[in-house]
């Protein structure tokens, strides 16, 4: 659906924090993410170790079919951890400086398997920067997503299944790399190696099938369909309020996260509470299985159903927002002033 609209974020932030400046309290950073962040990950080679001997004596317990339900209803919300802390320190919230950010992503990533921290640093900004815009805005779906795959039930499927491949490559995060990421891509490869080493081929296994499901088939996956599918009119970002942000950290809050970019998600849902008569007002989901089950049962929604918006709109708009948040503190000057003189 094409919009003659900006982006609903900036104009979100700024009225927001004029309404609430109490919401400025709640930037910065939370050092517990990468606390936690080790534990999980030294968590999840626990259990890959585990696996490995199991399997190496041909337990029942250590079968590839036991490996498989075990990294779905284990490892997955594991590597998913770690995909939100990657997304986490994009965003400069995990740690005091932008290179611990780094750091703290590229440990995250170990159990992941798949070298993708830091192009994905590299390039998620521009999916708030640029929200909607094609070509700009690399979460839009391809051409290929929307005619091929399109509205029918089998199509959507398939994408379901095979979206840790459509999310990476079919989107551009597969680049040219650049500094950090040969640093990522090297010390994943060399922790890959060291893993089947020391451990096995199963505990790589374990780990890659953990990376699939947290991105692929799986309720935890329904977030990369709540949040800009159009599924409840033309409301561009969705928010999600159930259980599963115990595990994710506060992933499902996404539209507090577009508005406000420089607050982790450890604090999302205080913000949700300063501005519940916004936030509490919008079209929000419960289920992220039932999410997916609605994007891929009812036929009037595909990979079509997104907002897309030009360039142009998304300048002038933006443009339009600067000029009356200017305006503003212009008039909020001026009113101090004229108060202080009369004091």
């Amino acid at each position: 659906m094409r919009s003659e609209a900006g982006e609903p974020h900036l104009r979100n932030r700024f009225s927001l924090l004029a309404q609430y400046p109490e919401i400025a309290k709640l930037f910065g950073y939370d050092v517990r993410t990468a606390y936690i962040t080790v534990a999980v990950v030294a968590g999840q080679f626990a259990m890959a170790a585990g696996l490995e001997i199991l399997f190496d004596r041909r337990s029942l317990l250590g079968s590839w079919w036991s490996v498989a339900i075990v990294a779905w209803s284990f490892g997955a919300f594991m590597n998913h951890w770690g995909g939100v802390v990657i997304h986490e320190a994009s965003h400069n919230l995990c740690a005091r400086t932008p290179t611990a950010n780094r750091w703290v992503a590229i440990l995250a990533n170990f159990p992941i398997g798949v070298p993708s921290a830091m192009s994905f640093r590299r390039h998620h900004l521009d999916h708030h920067r640029y929200l909607g815009i094609p070509k700009l805005d690399n979460d839009l779906p391809t051409p290929f997503e929307v005619a091929f795959l399109g509205r029918t039930w089998l199509g959507k499927a398939c994408w379901v299944l095979a979206y840790p491949f459509f999310g990476t490559l079919a989107r551009g995060y597969l680049r040219r790399p650049r500094g950090w990421e040969v640093v990522g891509f090297l010390l994943q490869m060399s922790v890959n190696a060291l893993i089947v080493i020391a451990l096995g081929w199963t505990a790589l296994g374990y780990l890659l099938l953990s990376t699939y499901f947290a991105y692929g088939p799986h309720p935890i996956a329904g977030h990369f369909v709540h949040e800009h599918y159009l599924l409840s009119g033309e409301q561009e970002t969705h928010s999600y309020y159930g259980p599963l942000n115990a595990l994710t950290l506060n992933m499902g809050y996404h539209n507090e996260h577009h508005d406000f970019l420089g607050v982790p998600g450890t604090r999302l849902p205080e913000l949700h509470r300063i501005a519940r008569s916004h936030y509490g007002s919008l079209a929000s989901h419960r289920s992220w299985a039932a999410v997916l089950w609605i994007f891929l049962s009812e036929r009037r929604i595909g990979h079509h159903s997104r907002i897309v918006r030009s360039f142009d709109v998304f300048r002038a708009a933006t443009n339009l927002e600067k000029a009356r948040r200017i305006e503003l503190t212009a008039g909020r000057l001026s009113l101090n002033a004229a108060h202080d003189a009369s004091s």
